[in-house]
């Protein structure tokens, strides 16, 4: 496994709750099996610098691809986006792989898929962490995507993100795209955030874009592949999808009593560390770690500071039997 370069992962396909959902499996042979969840608008390989190394470590790392992204199909009605279709295709999945219970690990919208999945599936849940996305007890009456922005203004980008001209946008300019999103926050200072401030757009007015030199070139030709044939239009149904997780998850159980890990980076403009405040309230397991001069692509920005969290807290509630 080269983090650089995604095609040196083990690839593999199965029909699972109706979809055929594109996964990565490393060292199948261990007992202690891990379910690693992206967010948008990423694909699996936004954990490439964390599956070697937590298999290295001795673990089984499982890395859908979720429905909507990449080489997983993705449903064309908005209802089929909800966290119980998701955490559905989690269990089939595992249920596909013989695998009774997982730790589960998410990133953005995979962090919260990672909290549901510990919610609808509690019996398949050993333990259950998060980076950048902060546990939200499901909410009690339905709040539009426009009001929540009333009360986190830094959501504001997500009222673009629902609209036909974001997906024409990076359908369009998928490369562009891809070298504007995937930069580390020190590169990103003064680029106005994610929505172009003069245009509205993602893209649309900011000139020539360049690659990060800590985006690997396969990696990039990687993601620009991927959209390029499915297209953008699945993944931002996840932006498209308040009214079906309010009536989804509404009669949750809001309590996790289960190890939780919540780990934050300082330059988050989506989802700054202030956000977990008062989490322990209804996690009351979760330990919390933040990581200084990050932002939100913290797993390849700072991997090693991400991978020591994940070491030193999987060696706790979860380790190894090495022989």
């Amino acid at each position: 496994m080269n983090p650089n370069d995604p095609n040196t992962f083990k690839h593999h396909y199965a029909k699972v709750n109706g979809i055929r959902m594109h996964y990565i499996d490393e060292n199948q042979s261990s007992n202690k099996p891990l379910l690693l969840l992206h967010g948008w608008p990423d694909l699996w390989c936004g954990w490439r610098e964390q599956i070697p190394f937590l298999a290295g470590l001795g673990y089984r790392v499982i890395v859908p691809t979720l429905r909507g992204f990449g080489e997983t199909d993705a449903p064309a009605e908005t209802p089929a986006y909800g966290e119980k279709s998701l955490s559905n295709d989690f269990a089939a999945l595992l249920d596909h792989l013989q695998v009774p219970t997982v730790v589960v690990i998410g990133h953005d919208w995979g962090g919260q898929s990672a909290w549901r999945f510990t919610q609808f599936y509690p019996e398949r849940v050993t333990a259950v962490a998060s980076f950048c996305t902060p546990y939200a007890a499901p909410e009690q009456q339905y709040i539009s995507v426009e009001d929540i922005v009333k009360i986190l203004p830094n959501f504001a980008y997500q009222v673009y993100l629902t609209t036909p001209e974001a997906e024409k946008e990076i359908n369009e300019n998928t490369e562009a795209f891809f070298k504007m999103i995937f930069r580390p926050s020190a590169e990103s200072k003064g680029s106005g955030g994610l929505i172009n401030k003069n245009t509205g757009k993602l893209i649309e007015g900011r000139g020539p874009m360049t690659k990060s030199p800590s985006l690997p070139q396969k990696v990039l030709d990687y993601y620009v592949e991927k959209y390029q044939k499915a297209g953008a239009g699945g993944g931002l149904q996840f932006y498209k999808r308040r009214k079906v997780n309010f009536e989804e998850c509404k009669n949750l159980e809001p309590i996790i009593n289960k190890p939780a890990l919540m780990v934050t980076a300082s330059n988050d403009a989506a989802l700054p560390p202030w956000m977990t405040d008062g989490m322990e309230r209804f996690v009351p397991q979760v330990e919390k770690y933040g990581i200084e001069g990050a932002g939100h692509w913290v797993l390849w920005e700072k991997p090693a500071e991400c991978n020591a969290h994940l070491k030193q807290w999987l060696g706790k509630i979860y380790p190894v039997n090495k022989l």
